[in-house]
């Protein structure tokens, strides 16, 4: 399998484990401003009622910021990690941190463009096409070349 276009399933588990870490930072944030707020007030501390709209925006940085890094640098995210994927562009080098950043900006808009990759003969999701990647199986480590 190794090099072989990576399937559905395997790309939804690598991105539910993206998504789980990306909700964790966001819970992370939250208990780290009440702290804060109680450190400095002590006696008047209230838990911060952050609004919807704040959360998903924040949320939705976040999960476009873990993508995009994780794509440019190593073309993995930890998720992918575990799953044995990589996201590479289509001559199989790693992605520019530019084309990182487009198709982490439209996985995240687009979640549900992912399963294109199901009628797609390619594997490619909405992201890998405009992106112009893939998702390959990749079990063997490479470092990110250093300048």
């Amino acid at each position: 399998m190794q090099g072989r276009r990576a399937g559905v399933v395997s790309r939804v588990m690598a991105d539910a484990i993206d998504l789980a870490i990306v909700l964790a930072t966001l819970v992370g944030v939250y208990v780290a401003v009440a702290a804060t707020r109680f450190l400095l007030h002590p006696r008047q501390f209230t838990w911060p009622e952050p609004s919807s709209l704040n959360l998903i925006t924040l949320g939705w940085l976040l999960l476009v910021a873990y993508l995009a890094i994780g794509w440019a640098n190593t073309g993995r995210t930890f998720g992918k990690t575990i799953l044995g994927l990589r996201v590479v562009g289509r001559d199989g080098d790693r992605l520019s941190l530019a084309r990182a950043l487009g198709r982490a900006l439209v996985c995240a808009a687009l979640p549900i463009g992912l399963f294109w990759c199901v009628v797609s003969a390619k594997n490619a999701s909405i992201a890998d096409l405009l992106a112009r990647s893939c998702v390959v199986y990749d079990w063997e480590p490479r470092l990110p070349v250093v300048s």
